[in-house]
């Protein structure tokens, strides 16, 4: 996985309506780059949830949030673009940006007590259907980095489990920090 210290991967890739997004296009501005697992996983519906819930914690901070899928774009439509994200996602049916920052795929991070415990139930309680048909690995461990207005890396979450993302204050930290 890249590490903290480096230069963010640039990378040019599709979004919901066939615009390209370009990471280094950004360079100016902190970026929050999101990979989750697959447009219709309950646990990655149930995050975006959460985040929309807490978005005027980010809301007009001068930073972009990328979230990326390893979904075609009218999957992402299907499910996750119902919510209306205030932020892009990006599809990556061929896990490109998947190997390029080097996320990983855990058959132990699917068992997880805490996949049971706190993101299915969280998700089943916020009316998120459970049945999902992966697009790529279900196995696929979410990861977030945080990338300063120079390009480079300062912080990188690995999930520890295939419902863990980083928490949403440390996101809110690291803007502070970047002064946004």
């Amino acid at each position: 996985m890249i590490e903290a210290g480096t230069e963010a991967p640039d990378f040019e890739a599709s979004g919901l309506t066939d615009e390209r997004i370009r990471l280094s296009s950004r360079r100016g501005a902190p970026v929050w780059l999101a990979f989750f697992r697959f447009a219709s996983c309950p646990l990655c519906n149930y995050r975006v949830h959460e985040m929309l819930e807490r978005w005027e914690m980010f809301a007009d901070r001068g930073f972009h949030l990328l979230a990326v899928f390893q979904s075609p774009a009218h999957r992402l439509r299907e499910f996750v673009a119902k919510q209306s994200p205030p932020f892009q996602l990006i599809a990556d049916p061929e896990m490109e940006l998947y190997e390029k920052y080097g996320l990983e795929a855990s058959f132990g991070a699917a068992l997880s007590a805490n996949v049971f415990s706190k993101g299915l139930s969280a998700a089943t309680t916020r009316g998120i259907k459970l049945l999902a048909l992966p697009d790529g690995p279900a196995l696929r461990v979410p990861a977030d980095f945080f990338i300063d207005r120079r390009g480079v890396v300062q912080r990188t979450y690995q999930g520890r489990d295939i419902a863990d993302h980083v928490p949403l204050e440390e996101a809110d930290a690291f803007l502070r920090a970047q002064g946004a």
